[in-house]
């Protein structure tokens, strides 16, 4: 019988500890200042390119790729409005013995440039390079109407000879981090 007093005065008394120990003032003001912000995180652009790319079909060697690809964005007004900033990142692995620039520019629909994106330096067997750049969509509302982009490939070391049989490579991955600002 003692025994079962003890441990509700010990019960209650834990209770009460844990009820008055944790009380601090409560500041709903701080709610006025959140922002909502989700991230969404999705891949953009893969290549891997080739020393015989670098070549015309008479064998001349070219110093310069540019292709031009279609962006499929989806054409939800909701995410297009919504959508307040982008963050651009690639990692580029170049196996050749010649340094490459690349540039990227986004397209409007009809193919005019909206924006290019600072050079890319790759020096020869930099394995690791890294690139990172942001879309800040409030202060460019026209990055909103990207339909399309060109990339431009150039070799910064002309006097290199590439050899169009070498199975060496330049390899290009990137992935986009897409802020969207709910309202919240």
């Amino acid at each position: 019988m003692m025994l079962q007093k003890i441990k509700k005065v010990s019960s209650l008394f834990f209770c009460l500890m844990m009820i008055t120990s944790c009380v601090e003032e409560l500041d709903f003001t701080q709610l006025d200042d959140y922002r909502a912000t989700p991230v969404f995180t999705t891949s953009a652009v893969y290549f891997t390119i080739f020393p015989y790319q670098f070549f015309d079909r008479s064998g001349v060697q070219i110093n310069e790729i540019e292709e031009a690809t279609d962006i499929d964005i989806p054409t939800n007004n909701f995410l297009r409005r919504k959508t307040v900033r982008i963050d651009f990142n690639a990692q580029i692995s170049n196996e050749l013995e010649a340094d490459f620039i690349l540039q990227i520019q986004l397209l409007d629909a009809d193919y005019s440039p909206i924006y290019e994106t600072k050079e890319m330096l790759v020096k020869a067997n930099d394995l690791t390079y890294e690139f990172n750049e942001t879309f800040d969509l409030r202060s460019n509302p026209e990055l909103k109407n990207i339909k399309a982009s060109r990339l431009k490939i150039k070799n910064n070391t002309p006097s290199v000879k590439l050899n169009p049989k070498d199975n060496t490579k330049l390899q290009f991955t990137s992935y986009y981090h897409i802020y969207l600002d709910t309202d919240a």
